[in-house]
């Protein structure tokens, strides 16, 4: 019987599987952290679940633990770690069955020679097989990863830098501020990035911090840290001082870098909301004015929150044909239906908006998802050029996104038209003077 395996390693603590019969196989704890001192111990025991609709036999078995530049687990077959801990992990059963609805432990030990210092590492993988009379089978992997640190060693806890910067900046979205962080140390530690962001006169902006992460030794790991300006950044080069630092406040390194900003950048409207009432007129703005939204009295029937935030361009559907995306995009929620009457939708349109129209601030269009229909539509939009804004009015709020309009011109279609009458007209000229001159 040929078996195909479709492998999925889920090393969390439900699997990620490739068959509806098995999508309620899980495993737990996605993951142990443990102290453990030299000489034998008992590890806690792991539960396999199976929650599916097939009995299935299981495999346990160890493999070795990577990870990736992002985070991501590396599950490494063969072993190339050498801060292996496969050596050191006894499990029982081996192998084991289970019906639908029934779980199985697996106890877990550990012997760790004298003189082990810093940590170990492993994953334990539980291989499940449907148990029936099918040609083709499905093969699911779950993972329990296992940090080990070992207690009364020498634990080295260091790093380096090895790079900052930023992917390129993009106005309307937040300054991605990559650290990559290399584990030189001989076991795995928590770390945070903290970067302190400085314009080209050395004065400081503002200080951004990453979310905590493990970084295994051995490896390196991109550690980023969003920052929102609180103004309008001009083109140019911007420095920055990056520390990483570990939970407790441990200084492991610092280093110093930079990041360029293209084109004049605008940064993303933070989230605002407002309370409408049916006996008054509201406007729902920014702090910064570049989004507002005028509803005038009446136009809901009860009180009701409405909030604006920026929207992600990336998370967009298509836009309609011969319409492109600009650079600015935002969503209004609150409202469960319609509004009783029309608001008005005004957005301070961005350089780089102007630079996508090709300079043209007449193709800027507004543009509404409608989640209803599942399309786009596009409002009449009126044109400030002075005060650089375009606006619609709406009884609808949704998904909204700055787009350009094809450029305006003369229809393709008439021009052919007009050149083919031209084309049949001076035929029917020419024919009849040239079949005179030949008769005369």
């Amino acid at each position: 019987m040929k078996i195909i395996a479709g492998i999925f390693i889920a090393l969390a603590a439900l699997a990620l599987l490739t068959s509806p019969a098995l999508a309620q196989l899980g495993i737990s704890p996605g993951s142990m952290d443990m102290l453990v001192p030299e000489g034998e111990h008992t590890l806690p025991s792991i539960t396999v679940r199976n929650d599916s609709d097939k009995p299935m036999d299981f495999e346990v078995k160890l493999a070795g633990y990577g990870q990736g530049i992002s985070g991501s687990t590396e599950v490494l077959e063969p072993d190339t770690n050498p801060l292996s801990a496969l050596s050191y992990i006894q499990f029982d059963p081996a192998e084991f069955y289970l019906e639908p609805g029934e779980s199985q432990e697996i106890d877990l030990t550990v012997s760790i020679p004298q003189e082990t210092d810093g940590g170990r590492y492993a994953v334990v993988l539980v291989v499940a097989t449907p148990r029936d009379e099918e040609a083709i089978k499905t093969v699911s992997r779950l993972g329990v990863l296992v940090r080990l640190t070992i207690a009364g060693s020498h634990l080295v806890q260091q790093g380096s830098i090895k790079l900052i910067g930023s992917e390129p900046v993009e106005s309307g979205k937040p300054i991605p501020i990559k650290v990559t962080y290399a584990n030189e140390g001989n076991v795995h530690h928590t770390v945070q990035s903290s970067v302190t962001i400085f314009d080209a006169q050395g004065d400081v902006l503002d200080i951004v911090r990453s979310k905590p992460a493990v970084v295994l030794p051995g490896y390196s790991r991109e550690l980023v840290a969003e920052w929102i300006p609180d103004r309008d950044l001009e083109p140019g080069i911007y420095n920055a001082l990056a520390s990483l630092s570990l939970e407790d406040g441990t200084l492991l390194a610092e280093a110093e870098g930079s990041f360029e900003v293209g084109v004049p950048y605008v940064p993303p409207a933070p989230p605002v909301s407002i309370t409408l009432t049916p006996a008054s007129a509201s406007i729902l703005q920014t702090e910064d004015g570049r989004f507002s939204i005028s509803f005038p009295q009446g136009a809901v029937f009860s009180e009701v929150e409405i909030s604006l935030r920026s929207y992600p361009l990336d998370q967009l559907a298509p836009p309609p044909p011969g319409y492109s995306l600009a650079a600015t995009a935002f969503r209004v929620d609150g409202l469960p239906g319609l509004l009783a009457k029309e608001a008005t939708v005004t957005v301070k349109y961005l350089p780089v908006d102007l630079e996508r129209a090709e300079g043209e601030a007449a193709r800027l269009k507004l543009a509404r998802w409608d989640m209803a229909d599942g399309r786009w539509t596009v409002p009449a939009t009126k044109l400030d050029r002075e005060g650089m804004t375009i606006s619609a009015d709406t009884n609808q709020l949704s998904i909204w996104a700055v787009m350009v309009a094809p450029p305006a011109g003369v229809d393709r279609l008439l021009i052919g038209g007009v050149a083919v009458g031209v084309i049949v007209l001076g035929l029917l000229v020419y024919f009849p003077v040239v079949k005179r001159r030949r008769t005369s």
